[in-house]
């Protein structure tokens, strides 16, 4: 397959190379369902953007310059897709109706994927142990992401608090996740070992408590 690609014209070898680079950056992580289909078309839209691009530029550029223009702009295109159109198009079709489906390929995914900024996760493991992480309370420059998962459902944390089954807590605070030599802790849980998982997203929403309270109060008037 390799030596013919290499024997396609120089044009189309830029195509396929931007549109597969710029597939890969807009399906990061999304892309295990993904189909031959898929992969060929969502390469033969970016690459034509990339094309686009290219026939321009180059009338007015080196060559160079010109394929540096399209990958660029293939990549761009494949950026703005995944943080914003893709999600624009989910709201869309759920606000007309159309489906309640998010696209990804699991609820475990969408999860993964979330823009929104994490605050707080509980890991209950099966032996009925709680580990948590405080994330927003975390030691700047830690070795690794405050938490790391994969799709698989494997979760690395660093700990701040445990709960034993007895419903015993241990606080660990900061001193549980970098010790006094400057060690910083991960801890890996396999999934088979996870029972359940709660994550707390940092949103300004008003408080459930809060928003009982001012349903209760009087209106003027």
């Amino acid at each position: 397959m390799l030596e013919e690609a290499l024997k396609l014209p120089f044009e189309m070898q830029l195509v396929l190379a931007a549109g597969y680079l710029a597939y890969r950056t807009a399906n990061a992580g999304l892309d295990r369902s993904h189909k031959n289909t898929d992969i060929v078309f969502q390469v033969f839209a970016f690459g034509t953007i990339a094309y686009g691009l290219y026939k321009p530029v180059e009338a007015c550029a080196p060559i160079p310059v010109a394929m540096l223009a399209s990958v660029l702009g293939a990549l761009i295109a494949a950026i703005i897709w995944r943080s914003i159109g893709r999600a624009t198009i989910v709201k869309i079709l759920r606000a007309l109706g159309v489906t309640r489906e998010n696209f990804s390929p699991s609820v475990w995914d969408s999860i993964l994927h979330a823009r929104e900024k994490w605050a707080y996760v509980s890991v209950i493991r099966t032996d009925d142990v709680t580990f948590e992480s405080n994330l927003e309370a975390l030691p700047v420059g830690l070795p690794l992401e405050p938490m790391e998962l994969d799709m698989d459902g494997n979760v690395a944390i660093y700990i701040t608090r445990t709960i034993d089954p007895k419903g015993e807590i241990n606080e660990l605070g900061t001193e549980g996740v970098l010790d006094t030599f400057g060690r910083a802790h991960l801890t890996y849980i396999p999934v088979d070992q996870i029972k359940n998982i709660t994550i707390s997203f940092a949103t300004d929403i008003t408080s459930s408590a809060d928003f009982l309270a001012r349903e209760e109060a009087p209106q003027d008037g």
